[in-house]
């Protein structure tokens, strides 16, 4: 319980910095002896929490899409949410056919923090685009990165704000898509892991969901001023080699 607790609280936090939330918890998990598959499913299930605190914080932008007020910020969900499904699902089910022992898993972790963290370094704010000028091809291209962030160490939040920086958009619209764009393959993916893995009934898993909406809700605006202000690419990149080295020496 208390080892659930604490990744509820930890999803909380990291979710919000593009250091790959599900590679951290992932790892913390294997060594608390939880396969990585498990691992990986129940870091994958806590963003249910996440979730729910991205739609409070965001809750203007959802009743202007409820109400069908911002048709293009709509359309780029949809299409963002079911190119992340196409490419994220078939993903998914390959790596649960693997077979990976705890070692193997944290060098993989290892070697997708060094691709964040390669790929984070060559973020910059000089766009000037604004989430008003979506278009189509944005959505779609962010959902292509956001279908590989399925791989624990590839940061959802780091791939997806990366792309739209490169296509024009100043950094702080960047974070806010990002995020929307996740709300149909979280959503849809937690729903398939939890049911999958019978995490919506028990009760410890319930219990770190909420901790998770909580300590997320609670540390969305401030971390996400954090995340628009420091590049964590070297941390990924650093943290990456720690655990390549840790995983060859165990």
């Amino acid at each position: 319980m208390l080892d659930l607790i604490f990744a509820g609280f930890l999803q909380g936090v990291l979710e919000w910095l593009p250091i790959s939330s599900e590679g951290i918890i992932t790892l913390m998990l294997n060594f608390r002896g939880y396969s990585f598959l498990d691992g990986m499913d129940i870091s994958l299930f806590l963003h249910l929490g996440t979730l729910m605190a991205t739609l409070s914080f965001f809750h203007k932008e959802i009743i202007s899409l409820i109400n069908f007020k911002n048709r293009q910020l709509l359309s780029f969900i949809v299409l963002s949410g079911l190119t992340t499904s196409l490419i994220g699902l078939p993903f998914y089910l390959m790596l649960q056919k693997l077979s990976f022992n705890n070692m193997t898993g944290q060098i993989l972790i290892g070697l997708a923090l060094l691709v964040t963290g390669f790929f984070q370094l060559r973020r910059k704010n000089l766009g000037e685009r604004e989430s008003e000028d979506i278009k189509n091809k944005d959505g779609l291209l962010t959902g292509l990165a956001q279908g590989f962030s399925i791989l624990p160490g590839i940061s959802r939040s780091g791939s997806t704000t990366l792309i739209l920086n490169l296509r024009g958009f100043n950094l702080q619209d960047a974070l806010k898509l990002s995020f929307l764009s996740g709300i149909i393959p979280i959503f849809g993916a937690q729903l398939f892991i939890g049911i999958k893995g019978g995490f919506f009934f028990k009760t410890e898993y319930l219990v770190s969901i909420l901790v998770s909406f909580i300590v997320g809700r609670l540390a969305i605006g401030y971390f996400l001023k954090i995340a628009e202000k420091i590049n964590f690419g070297m941390f990924c990149v650093v943290f990456g080699i720690f655990n390549i080295f840790l995983g060859f020496l165990f």
